[in-house]
């Protein structure tokens, strides 16, 4: 019977120079190893680790490939190096992959692995490959701008797909470099991450590289994230960096929108307010097993009534729109030498105070961080506060929480119109952000202060 607390692997380990996929021997046969890591870890950095520490092998993954069995998946790495001998008390083998059994892999898997040996490259994306890592070091090598001196072997990937990377590499006299990529057409990522380098780059990890052919970028390390180094302080800077990237980038809108920045302007939430009352509508009268009352279409509708002049008087204020970061959170703030920001993937141009609120619910929410809140918030305000009244700031920190939560399903709008509306999982996370906006109208009401 399968944990549920851990994922568990098929691991094709294959070596380069010998054509080879390693295996161990069971009941005399060949069979692909299997590794199990904790369920919601990054399996690139927990498959490596295991592997290193099992076999003493240093492995990069290559690729993930799914199937519809509801077998395990399969995991494809390349032999880099080894320090010492397999365990003695293991059997194992370097093998040609037709001497692995047929029940071990999949008639489609075993043809991109096929392809891997034979060609070196699977065709599925540019780190699907032999040697890419050695190309992405030597690229980065000779670029004039690097000034790098010499990696010294040791490296973590925490990131790994055919077309996804995300390593951290040390080097021998100065802090780590990473190595990013994200070569997928629907995720601006790389462009708006070039963009904002190039724009705001004292609000970023320096980039040291880029090449866009592989949507792919080196930075230079920027610290601990603010979730390894808390403190009321370092909140507050950060909350203070927020309001200070904000503002910089209002000349920079149309630059950013251009990159491939979501539209999250209050404009455009306003507009999409009829359709998304009505996919919940449709989500709430569905039969659901959450012991959870339903709301039913009257307060739906009320909701939407207090939603739609709550947009209206956000735009009345005349806030500047901003950067808004998307997923923001403790790990994707860092604190070295300057409190930077990272993981872009997610960026938009709305409201300004939208993204403080996603930040402030996730530190109040929290009791070894909440009583920081009030701290943040002053920081914030201040600094906002050097072009916006105290009464422009004051109505949108009242507003912005309701606003908030229906942005989120805003910027969820593909999945609102794709084949993902009617799973269930989706419908019951509709119904939660109904019951949010819900709570967040009962806070209004009850406050009495929706602005005239």
């Amino acid at each position: 019977m399968s944990n549920p607390q851990f994922d568990r692997y098929r691991l094709v380990l294959a070596s380069s120079l010998t054509s080879r996929v390693f295996a161990e021997e069971v009941q005399l046969l060949p069979r692909l190893p299997r590794i199990s890591i904790q369920r919601w870890t990054r399996a690139a950095e927990q498959i490596q680790a295991a592997i290193e520490q099992r076999w003493g092998f240093k492995i990069i993954m290559l690729d993930f490939l799914e199937n519809k069995s509801g077998r395990e998946r399969l995991a494809i790495a390349e032999l880099r190096s080894h320090d010492r001998g397999p365990s003695p008390y293991w059997s194992h083998a370097w093998v040609h992959l037709n001497e692995i059994a047929e029940d071990e892999i999949f008639e489609f898997e075993r043809a991109i692995v096929d392809r891997l040996l034979n060609n070196g490259a699977t065709g599925r994306g540019p780190f699907s490959r032999f040697g890419w890592i050695e190309e992405a070091c030597n690229w980065v090598g000779i670029e004039p701008s690097s000034n790098l001196t010499e990696f010294n072997g040791e490296l973590k990937q925490l990131n790994a797909a055919a077309n996804y990377a995300l390593v951290r590499f040390a080097r021998q006299s100065a802090p780590p470099i990473w190595f990013k990529a994200v070569r997928d057409p629907t995720a601006p990522e790389y462009r708006i991450t070039s963009t904002l380098a190039k724009l705001l780059p004292e609000f970023l990890p320096p980039m040291v590289a880029s090449r866009e052919e592989w949507s792919a970028w080196w930075m230079e390390d920027a610290g601990d994230s603010l979730d390894d180094a808390r403190s009321e302080g370092l909140f507050g800077h950060a909350a203070l960096r927020l309001a200070e990237l904000q503002k910089a980038s209002i000349p920079h809108i149309h630059a950013l929108l251009k990159s491939g920045c979501g539209d999250q302007r209050i404009a455009v939430l306003r507009a999409r307010i009829p359709q998304m009352m009505d996919f919940i509508e449709d989500a709430m009268a569905r039969k659901q097993s959450s012991p959870s009352p339903k709301l039913g279409r009257g307060r739906l509708r009320e909701v939407w009534r207090i939603l739609e002049e709550a947009c209206f008087n956000l735009e009345a204020l005349g806030i500047p729109d901003t950067l808004l970061h998307g997923d923001i959170n403790l790990g994707n703030i860092l604190t070295g030498h300057r409190c930077v920001f990272i993981d872009w993937a997610q960026a938009s141009i709305g409201n300004p105070f939208v993204t403080f609120e996603q930040l402030r619910v996730q530190i109040a929410e929290d009791q070894n961080t909440a009583q920081w809140t009030p701290y943040m918030t002053e920081k914030y305000t201040k600094s906002w506060g050097q072009i916006l009244s105290s009464s422009q700031i004051n109505c949108a920190l009242a507003v912005v929480p309701l606003i908030s939560v229906a942005l989120e399903l805003c910027g969820r709008w593909t999945w609102l119109t794709s084949d993902r509306l009617h799973e269930a999982r989706f419908q019951s996370y509709l119904r939660g952000l109904a019951r949010q906006m819900d709570r967040a109208v009962r806070d209004l009401e009850l406050r009495e202060i929706i602005c005239a």
